[in-house]
């Protein structure tokens, strides 16, 4: 008995002097934590004249002797857009870490040079590189868009409130977000919070997506001179299935947005100098009558029908004062290339 209780006391001791000589260990070395920063295999890019148009990308390869915050920056010499990727690693796989040549938010790329810069959080040593655009990407592949190329489309409604002071609610060809032309949307109602509204029949009865994965993009122009600062954009959406788009000929806008009818609504408060693309899920779409009990608010992508884009103001004469401060000052809120796409928003493609 004595010599079993000694051979099991043996086994432990040989146990621990094991688990505390052993050269294996478990998080980040300090040589890793505390060490020198290095550069082991320079930026590398995969293709330095891609052409986005045929969806070729770039791949970025660098190597690290330890993990660091890093960060890519692409930037168009000619039309100053640009991309960030960042991430936190010792490598810098061209694999999965990739550009397809989409900016962060507008002004596009387009075919120019670029400088590529490749920087490490809290070290001094930034990595250069160039990119040549051979063909720019283009951003028409959706489930539908429209772009007023051809004006104003055929069944389109315009609606705005005569009234009212330099109302400019046209196709315009002065300064698009893409292509030549973009629909203006803007002018003066002090008295009242429409200014007007553009009308559009859909039709996307194929689409399989649902509601999460349905995102709707807009592009958005405004400028700082004597901002109107209660100025936004009402994007509805209808999915009343039993009505015609114009059934009533003498209103100048669509039967399909009527408070008794299965509608959605996203505003968008327009508050900044120049375009900018912005997207949205469906599924974060209100329903715009939520109270009433005879509509059914089941949200199916399948039903939508139609959008109006509503340009609004919060009123500031005397008689209905709710923002006095922006008495005589024009609303601008101008709209270009509305666009659904699957899965993903349009910039994130």
């Amino acid at each position: 008995m004595k010599r079993k209780t000694k051979l099991i006391l043996l086994v432990g001791l040989v146990g621990f002097f094991y688990t505390c000589t052993k050269e294996d260990f478990e998080g980040p070395s300090i040589n890793n934590l505390y060490g020198n920063f290095e550069i082991i295999e320079p930026l590398t890019l995969t293709n330095d004249n891609p052409n986005f148009e045929s969806n070729e990308q770039v791949g970025f390869h660098c190597k690290l002797n330890k993990p660091v915050e890093w960060k890519i920056t692409i930037h168009g010499l000619t039309t100053s857009a640009s991309r960030e990727i960042t991430g936190f690693s010792s490598q810098i796989d061209s694999n999965t870490v990739v550009w397809n040549g989409g900016p962060a938010q507008v002004p596009f790329f387009s075919e120019e040079f670029c400088s590529v810069e490749l920087s490490f959080e809290n070290e001094i040593d930034t990595l250069r590189d160039t990119i040549n655009i051979a063909s720019a990407k283009t951003y028409e592949d959706g489930i539908w868009f429209e772009d007023f190329e051809d004006g104003l489309p055929t069944e389109g409604l315009v609606y705005y409130n005569t009234d009212g002071g330099g109302m400019t609610f046209s196709v315009a060809n002065d300064g698009a977000l893409l292509g030549n032309s973009y629909f203006k949307m803007g002018g003066r109602v002090n008295w009242d919070w429409v200014l007007g509204s553009l009308d559009l029949p859909l039709n996307i009865t194929n689409v399989s997506q649902a509601p999460d994965d349905l995102f709707i993009n807009i592009g958005l122009l405004s400028d700082l001179d004597d901002l109107h600062t209660g100025q936004f954009i009402n994007i509805l959406i209808s999915e009343e299935t039993n009505t015609p788009f114009n059934d009533n000929l003498d209103n100048n806008a669509s039967d399909l947005f009527e408070s008794t009818m299965e509608v959605y609504k996203m505003k968008i408060p327009v508050d900044w100098n120049g375009w900018q693309l912005k997207s949205f899920r469906y599924s974060d779409f209100e329903p715009r009558d939520p109270n009433n009990p005879d509509i059914v608010f089941d949200m199916n992508p399948n039903n939508i029908r139609a959008i109006r884009i509503a340009c609004q103001a919060c009123p500031s004469s005397s008689g209905n004062p709710v923002c006095p401060e922006n008495f005589g000052k024009d609303v601008r809120t101008d709209i270009d290339h509305i666009i659904f796409t699957a899965n993903a928003a349009l910039l994130d493609q």
